[in-house]
């Protein structure tokens, strides 16, 4: 059997909510809590408002929900939109070991088919946790790779398509033949450039994975036929795009021991940037507040962090909010200035401010800092005061981090501060409820409808 039809069999086989770990259960919902509400703060954003409007010049029909737009759409196009609309703000979960942003993908997949099909909340969270470890188990091994061209490619733009591909077979019933199929035609239509990075192109790339993984369900549920082993072959997927083949029998030998968003884990952002550059707002914030320290009181800020969150952040001087996400002066001026980073510090006019351009003259960094077994991520923080006195910091752990998760008050408190301008309370406590008692839903049908606004 073809890698391909081992790597669809074990998602079908696999796909069972009682199979499940509990905390595997419980981290599937969290991860939708969070997706759910990362695109509604992101529904306001002129980006999602582009592409919203050209999906209604194309006259997209369905009844599929477009996330905080009061719209409807097919089942394709929501996937477009509210897999853009989740990664837009560079707010939700990530799997930092791999650079993988999981969500941008599968939401929108068991969204849209689950509205399609009125789905349960067992079968969403099933479906969501058997195409996660696939698309994450597959990002590990691909990244060990010799020869990996990871560093010009987007991750999640190529393993993305693969990984709404398999959770949309699975919400569909797709049988073995048949998801192959559907893997084959995703896997040509992924792709995806790093060069897109530090812009919104980056999430529409992830839009665009969901998108092709549920339309090629779609195409192999109705008889179109693709590859019968796409992604392992010498002529397939991993082969393409990071020059080389993983070992198949260590692939699906570990697969699911443990499910990776338990180990290395899935990081659920409590500041809306740039996943390197967390370790350093929290070396900063905890200085300002063990000292009570004033912005004005700062002659000089220096941060230490690693050769590898350099790259993660190339911006030196933002043009705007969204490259401001990616520019570690910029994140340490404003949190400097204004405590923790929120979804308001990086628009264009909070970038244009005077004063935070002059604190970012204070800001140096460099990339002295070495990972270690402990953290990949270690930061030291070094304020030098008006009156020549130095305080230092280090930290290797940022909030949401695996070794540092937030609790369910703390996400769904996330999710409350992302929608509170979008959705009505009721329907705040509405969403978060219908979230967290999901496998109890019998038809998710209305639940998503809510996230429309």
């Amino acid at each position: 059997m073809s890698f391909t039809s081992q790597l669809a069999g074990f998602a079908i086989q696999n796909n069972s909510y009682e199979l499940l770990p509990e905390r595997v259960i419980d981290i599937t919902k969290d991860m939708m809590v969070n997706a759910a509400g990362v695109a509604l703060a992101a529904a306001a954003q002129p980006d999602s408002r582009v592409l919203t409007n050209l999906i209604q010049d194309l006259r997209g029909n369905g009844k599929c929900t477009i996330i905080g737009m009061g719209l409807r759409t097919s089942p394709t196009y929501a996937a477009l939109a509210n897999g853009m609309m989740i990664n837009l703000l560079d707010f939700d979960d990530e799997i930092s070991a791999y650079s993988l942003h999981i969500s941008s993908s599968i939401m929108p997949v068991v969204m849209a088919i689950g509205e399609m099909n009125g789905c349960t909340g067992k079968q969403v969270i099933s479906a969501y946790a058997t195409a996660s470890e696939i698309m994450a188990r597959l990002a590990r091994n691909c990244s060990q790779l010799e020869g990996s061209n990871s560093t010009t490619l987007s991750v999640d733009g190529v393993l993305g398509s693969i990984g709404a591909c398999i959770a949309a077979g699975l919400m569909d019933g797709l049988e073995l033949q048949q998801l192959t199929n559907a893997i084959g035609i995703a896997a040509g239509s992924a792709g995806g450039i790093a060069a897109n990075y530090a812009t919104p192109a980056r999430a529409y790339q992830c839009g665009q994975a969901a998108m092709n993984g549920l339309m090629a369900c779609s195409l192999a549920a109705n008889g179109m036929v693709g590859s019968s082993d796409s992604i392992g072959s010498d002529k397939g997927l991993i082969k393409l795009f990071w020059g080389a083949q993983i070992n198949s029998d260590e692939f699906f030998t570990s697969i699911g021991s443990p499910y990776q968003i338990e180990a290395p884990g899935a990081t659920l952002k409590l500041y809306p940037c740039d996943t390197a550059s967390h370790t350093a707002i929290e070396a900063l914030l905890q200085l300002l507040q063990q000292y009570r320290v004033e912005a004005s009181e700062v002659a000089s800020v220096h941060v230490s962090v690693t050769p590898e969150c350099m790259d993660s952040l190339p911006i030196v001087t933002p043009s705007g909010g969204w490259e401001s996400r990616f520019c570690m002066s910029y994140i340490i001026a404003a949190t400097l200035l204004h405590g923790q980073p929120l979804l308001d510090f990086f628009s264009d006019a909070a970038v244009a401010n005077t004063e935070v351009r002059h604190a970012m003259d204070k800001v140096t960094v460099q990339a002295t800092e070495i990972a270690s077994v402990v953290s990949s991520n270690p930061c030291t923080v070094s304020l030098v005061l008006n009156d020549g006195k130095t305080l230092e910091n280090k930290v290797d752990f940022a909030r949401g981090q695996p070794e540092l998760p937030l609790d369910k008050e703390e996400i769904d408190a996330k999710f409350l501060y992302c929608t509170r301008y979008i959705l009505p309370p009721d329907h705040i406590e509405e969403a978060i409820d219908s979230f967290r008692g999901l496998e109890n839903i019998e038809n998710v049908t209305g639940m998503f409808s809510v996230l429309g606004g």
